[in-house]
């Protein structure tokens, strides 16, 4: 079954879009995905996180993050699932994909002008056939311009939409029109304000 999760950028002291307030009472009733954008550097606030994971209901965490070691705090807080970035080191990734099933590849597309065609064909799709062996069997693809994830997804081979699960999450903030490959979507993460308020 296809999974719908809200999705929220940590805002330091209260989640993004809304703004949400931590303590909203709405949050224990929805699956969330929560992202941080910290560029792999700063850490991450577990104090509050330890206290907020078990408040909220179900929650992935896009960390925005290359070390296994910060997987394995999320996971140990209660997060359900938690990304890694896709172009972390090698030996990260496996080190996390073997200490839990639960740990997504995450490919965010650039959203700096750059062809998707080509990042798509040229980064994308070479990175994770040299992952196919090693490294878990999920994906996060996220955009961040309206039409990107529709675009990366059409490009993208049977074999890779076949060989891994997908978490979807576009720019738009609602399910956007698949042409084909449905079936390997586990996920749709979409705008967690706008969820809450339905």
């Amino acid at each position: 079954m296809v999974q719908t999760l809200a999705r929220f950028v940590w805002g330091g002291t209260r989640l993004l879009p809304g703004p949400v307030e931590f303590d909203d009472p709405r949050l224990e009733n929805v699956a969330m995905h929560l992202e941080f954008r910290r560029g792999g550097r700063g850490g991450l606030p577990l104090g509050e996180l330890r206290l907020l994971i078990p408040s909220w209901g179900e929650v992935q965490v896009d960390l925005d993050g290359s070390l296994h070691k910060e997987l394995v705090d999320l996971l140990m807080l209660g997060a359900v699932r938690v990304c890694i970035d896709a172009w972390a080191p090698d030996r990260e990734i496996e080190l996390g994909h073997a200490l839990s099933e639960q740990i997504l590849l995450r490919a965010l597309i650039p959203s700096d002008g750059t062809s998707v065609r080509l990042w798509t064909s040229d980064s994308l799709i070479p990175r994770l056939r040299e992952l196919m062996s090693t490294g878990p069997s999920a994906v996060l693809l996220v955009s961040r311009r309206r039409g990107d994830l529709d675009r990366v997804w059409r490009t993208l081979p049977d074999d890779l939409l076949q060989r891994f699960g997908w978490w979807l999450a576009p720019d738009e903030g609602r399910r956007v029109q698949l042409m084909r490959g449905e079936s390997s979507v586990l996920g749709w993460v979409l705008d967690g304000a706008r969820m809450l308020e339905e």
